[in-house]
């Protein structure tokens, strides 16, 4: 168990380095944004490429960043029956959840590899003026199913491991919810209860 933990670590490790790098291609998908707004409505001038590497930069965040962000407990769950069961119930339900992500993944990873490999052979092209190569795009999927399956595998690990009582299963910080609070005390903010107990 202890090799596998270190795999899940590894795994943990991967996803988080990704998840941080890709999450910057945000600003440069932003200042793209901008430049082609100002090219449009201020210069009466667009861009025939703009929008087409904006979808393909988001598309490339989207699918890099979704292994991190499940690594992160990113993703939404209904906590209203989830929060009352046992713990050891709440492992089961991790561990079929990350074996049913796992079959997701590999099945997504297959049809968008075959995808990916038809576009790439044929040079297929984008229908638009600019004819941006669509193999790029779906090359994403692939990718983000194999970063989503290996990241459900590293959860499964700890998940069977917290069940046998080897390892506590961490909670992983919430970097934004970690922003607002520096930000409230920066700012000496009122808290929520504060504001609810004045009205």
């Amino acid at each position: 168990m202890k090799v596998l933990l270190k795999i899940a670590d590894t795994i943990d490790a991967i996803n988080s380095r990704i998840g941080r790098i890709f999450a910057w291609i945000l600003l440069p998908m932003i200042l793209l944004t901008a430049y082609e707004v100002f090219r449009r409505y201020v210069l009466n001038s667009p861009t025939i490429w703009a929008w087409e590497l904006i979808v393909q930069i988001w598309g490339l965040m989207l699918m890099t960043c979704g292994g991190y962000c499940f690594w992160r407990g990113g993703f939404v769950r209904v906590d209203v029956l989830y929060n009352k069961f046992p713990q050891k119930i709440k492992y089961i339900i991790g561990i079929v959840t990350c074996v049913l992500l796992f079959i997701c993944m590999a099945i997504t990873f297959i049809y968008g590899w075959n995808m990916f490999y038809v576009s790439f052979t044929r040079n297929e092209r984008i229908g638009s003026v600019w004819g941006s190569p669509m193999w790029t795009i779906r090359f994403w999927v692939p990718l983000g199913a194999f970063l989503m399956g290996i990241q459900g595998i590293s959860e499964l690990i700890k998940y069977v491991a917290a069940l046998l009582g080897i390892r506590e299963l961490k909670v992983n910080s919430d970097e934004v919810a970690e922003a607002i609070e520096q930000v409230k005390a920066t700012e000496r903010l009122p808290d929520e209860e504060k504001e609810g107990g004045d009205q």
